[in-house]
């Protein structure tokens, strides 16, 4: 008896951590059905299972992404082999590897649904996927996101850490507009604007992930409120009274005299996607920058801190 046909390849990428999120970005573009992160963890190709944990706080991640094994299987691959190239050439202390095989437990396929659970974010806003049906209590905001092709739905630590403290900073009725730099799946700012913000303007590179914002506003009604743009800091106009940026270290960096610029003197500014062990080099950009942290948060060494100008600590809220 000859074997069927096999159907689906799994795909196992290991990288920095702090590429984990482009890099999942990336593999949902390409047609992953969905990507599982492991970290931290190292590939492990001549063992089963071909992922080993690693202790806390080591820099490396593996994510899993499943393709299907038709023609454009190989395109997909080679694709793969040149971003992480060119986008993970940066790390050269912790190269990338992959390892591809014929999918062996179709469980995966649906499996991942398991991973997006509704969260609570400090009893004001309750982010689930469309599937959850379970009454939200009525002091509480919800923001539904479709999880199939997101770039963030709130599993992150980086995700939750930044919501937690825009749930944290934005007053019930605030004023002004909020600047999601990075804007992945739109969460952040679709989440400050069921907190109370009345605008949102959001900007990423990949223009996929500008695709699933714009989906995710329809989803919950706020695409009047919400506006996302494929590109950098550099198409906002004006001041905001909140900036959110959940992106890595070195753009971050780069951009924080210029990000400071856009911030309302008493405004707020979230900044996630670093670990803590990058913390020393943030807070000192921060002070170049005249920006001081008024609250971190750290969660398995992913740290969110929320800075304002030092000159406004003393003055009044948004």
């Amino acid at each position: 008896m000859t074997a069927p046909p096999v159907e689906w390849w799994e795909c196992y990428v290991q990288v920095p951590i702090q590429a984990s999120d482009r890099v999942s970005a990336f593999l949902h573009d390409l047609g992953s059905t969905a990507v599982i992160f492991h970290e931290p963890a190292i590939l492990s190709p001549h063992q089963e299972p071909c992922v080993t944990p690693l202790p806390s706080g080591e820099p490396q991640a593996v994510l899993q992404g499943a393709f299907a094994a038709d023609t454009e299987l190989s395109p997909r691959l080679t694709r793969l082999q040149v971003y992480l190239r060119e986008q993970v050439a940066e790390f050269a202390s912790a190269p990338w590897h992959l390892y591809c095989r014929p999918l062996r437990d179709y469980a995966y396929l649906t499996q991942w649904r398991d991973f997006f659970q509704p969260i609570d974010i400090e009893n004001r806003l309750r982010v689930r996927p469309p599937w959850d049906t379970e009454p939200v209590p009525n002091a509480m905001a919800c923001l539904t996101l479709e999880p199939g092709m997101a770039f963030g739905t709130g599993t992150h630590p980086t995700t939750r850490l930044a919501l937690t403290l825009l749930a944290r900073y934005v007053p019930p009725t605030p004023r002004g507009r909020l600047l999601d730099v990075g804007c992945g799946s739109g969460i952040l700012s679709l989440g400050a604007l069921l907190l109370g913000m009345p605008s949102a303007f959001g900007v990423d590179i990949e223009a996929e992930a500008v695709t699933v914002a714009r989906q995710n506003a329809e989803l919950n009604g706020l695409q009047h409120r919400a506006e996302f743009q494929q590109g950098s800091w550099e198409m906002a106009d004006g001041v905001y009274t909140v900036i959110a940026a959940n992106i890595y270290l070195g753009p971050l960096v780069n951009m924080m005299h210029a990000l400071r610029q856009r911030l309302y003197p008493h405004g707020v500014m979230i900044l996630s996607g670093i670990m803590t062990f990058q913390e020393t080099a943030l807070r000192t950009a921060l002070d170049t920058a005249y920006l001081t942290v008024v609250e971190q948060l750290v969660e398995d060494n992913w740290a969110a801190l929320a800075v304002k100008h030092q000159s406004a600590l003393s003055g009044s809220s948004l």
